[in-house]
């Protein structure tokens, strides 16, 4: 009798292994990578890794196109990743637990734990489907590129010709030849654009970070905000506004959306280069 449980169907499909890889995506994303201690911190990246490479390897279990080694390289591949992107990943989870506090989610880890769980089974279910029809109409579309707006390339190239430090000349090289990379209907004010890297720009050192200068301004209600740029896999990635570091900590102490409290980042959107401020900022 067979005991191999990654390839058991399940439901819509699904392996055990799918099963298995949702809900270590939802446990693991319920503690904040931001109140750990480094050594925590490290810990937590960790088991993400290992849980994504538990999930490779028992992923091309019995696919017979992939070797022992093929198996152990794509999951070696897929810990380095995960490493490699951690800190990009919190950038971005930290970003979008804000948003949800500001939206009035009273338990944010618990609501991200939960999408976590879904998407991972959403994706799975997708791959599944793939596989049974091998049909390209069964998968995701992909983003489309467009020029990038020029008030956009503008204020990215202010926040990365403010240091030359951080490999920002390699960065400045990449922006030359970058689209938008949009993903559905674009927005007329975004607080974020993607960014697209042509394959052949040189990449930047280290390969995933938040570059550690903010382009601060104020909203036209006040709101002290900050726009960062992202870097990942040494390609610049996305511009982002959010609430100014500071601001946050204040506006976390009395803000009540529940109560009524507008959402402070409701009408902002991506400055322009001469509306903001410049400042480095240390990297932790």
């Amino acid at each position: 009798m067979s005991t191999d449980t990654s390839t058991t169907r399940r439901p819509l499909g699904l392996r055990t292994s799918d099963l298995v890889t949702a809900a270590a995506t939802g446990l693991l994303t319920l503690p904040d990578p931001a109140r750990r201690t480094p050594a925590t911190r490290f810990a937590l990246r960790t088991a993400v890794a290992g849980t994504t490479g538990a999930g490779v390897w028992l992923g091309t279990d019995g696919d017979s196109a992939l070797d022992l080694p093929s198996r152990a390289a794509f999951t070696a591949g897929a810990v380095g990743l995960v490493y490699g992107a951690a800190e990009l990943g919190e950038a971005m989870d930290r970003a979008l637990q804000r948003r949800l506090v500001r939206m009035g989610v009273r338990r944010p880890r618990l609501a991200m734990a939960l999408a976590g769980v879904g998407a991972s089974l959403a994706v799975s279910f997708l791959e599944r489907r793939a596989e049974a029809t091998d049909e390209e109409d069964d998968a995701p579309e992909g983003p489309v590129l467009r020029p990038l707006p020029e008030p956009v390339r503008e204020l990215v190239g202010a926040i990365l010709a403010h240091t030359e430090d951080y490999d920002s000349l390699r960065l400045r090289a990449q922006l030359a030849g970058a689209r938008e990379e949009v993903w559905g209907e674009p927005e007329d004010a975004p607080q974020m654009v993607e960014l697209s890297v042509p394959e052949g720009a040189p990449l930047a050192v280290p390969h995933s970070f938040t570059f550690p200068v903010s382009a601060r301004f104020t909203s036209a209600r006040g709101v002290p905000c900050a726009a960062r740029v992202l870097v990942s896999g040494g390609r610049l990635a996305a511009v982002v506004v959010d609430l100014d570091d500071d601001a946050w900590e204040v506006l976390a102490e009395d803000w009540d959306p529940a109560g009524g409290d507008p959402d402070p980042l409701a009408d902002v959107t991506l400055p322009r280069a001469q509306d903001v401020i410049l400042v480095t900022e240390a990297r932790g």
